[in-house]
């Protein structure tokens, strides 16, 4: 038993949270280590300039008095400013997992850094049934070892292709829409996939400009619009001429034929 809990008595419960200076650092924008109070680790944690966020210290004490796993306990908490901390890439790993604020606290107190590099030490040297649990701590690890160019390489490739996906859907609404607007007015030659065929461009213009608008990017449509129909006017007369040029080949190479049979005819 503390001396704490002597002093409070068996049937009096105590969560004690302990913080560096206060900052007005928004709630979860930096993770955090913990200790308990008192020991060697926590003194060094409370240094002279060690701060902590107002928000998140409140969040953290509130979390804590409803917590079976710090009852009775004293800790200290501390942020971690080094993205590529254990602590910092479990607290990321956790939230990215969806796990409740509660969940989280209760984990590090419960489990922290340490069982997640024996977890991870565990799955490099055991060949169990893969479970969930597994894959996450092995996506974890994988996202550890992967470089930061490589992953902001990932990154954008899976924005650029989501982006791309959402993009195409809008362009294909906008298509449905000008399909049964036209064919509602019995103007309509074409079934409704060979009409999204053929103003596909059009299509993709307009779910680009819709997109943008929906993610707050700075648009001008009339002007956008102008441009767009300029340019698939000077497509479609690059491919009037290309198709004349074509023509006139096979025209050429035909006279060729009609006069080779001529002179053959002579002799």
């Amino acid at each position: 038993m503390t001396a704490l809990e002597e002093a409070c008595g068996e049937s009096t419960k105590y969560t004690i949270i302990a913080v560096g200076s206060i900052t007005e650092t928004p709630e979860g924008q930096l993770p955090y280590t913990i200790a308990p109070l008192g020991s060697d680790e926590s003194k060094e944690l409370l240094v002279a300039d060690a701060t902590y966020s107002r928000d998140e210290s409140l969040r953290v004490l509130a979390e804590c008095l409803g917590l079976e796993s710090a009852c009775n306990k004293a800790m200290v908490f501390s942020e971690v400013t080094d993205v590529n901390a254990t602590e910092a890439k479990l607290v990321k790993g956790l939230r990215e997992g969806g796990y409740t604020r509660p969940q989280e606290i209760d984990h590090m107190i419960v489990k922290g850094p340490e069982a997640y590099k024996t977890a991870i030490e565990d799955y490099k040297t055991r060949k169990p049934a893969v479970t969930a649990q597994d894959e996450w701590l092995a996506q974890k690890q994988a996202e550890l070892d992967e470089s930061a160019a490589e992953r902001k390489k990932r990154v954008k490739e899976e924005y650029e292709a989501k982006k791309q996906e959402e993009i195409e859907d809008i362009a294909r609404e906008w298509a449905k829409r000008e399909y049964f607007r036209k064919a509602t007015s019995g103007d309509m030659p074409y079934s409704e996939e060979e009409y999204i065929k053929s103003v596909w461009e059009r299509a993709l213009f307009e779910g680009d400009l819709k997109y943008r608008m929906l993610h707050g990017q700075e648009t001008d449509e009339r002007k956008e619009l102008a441009e767009f129909k300029k340019k698939q006017e000077k497509k479609k007369a690059m491919m009037l001429e290309r198709a004349k040029a074509q023509l006139n080949e096979v025209l050429d190479d035909e006279d060729k034929l009609v006069k080779a049979g001529d002179d053959d005819d002579d002799e």
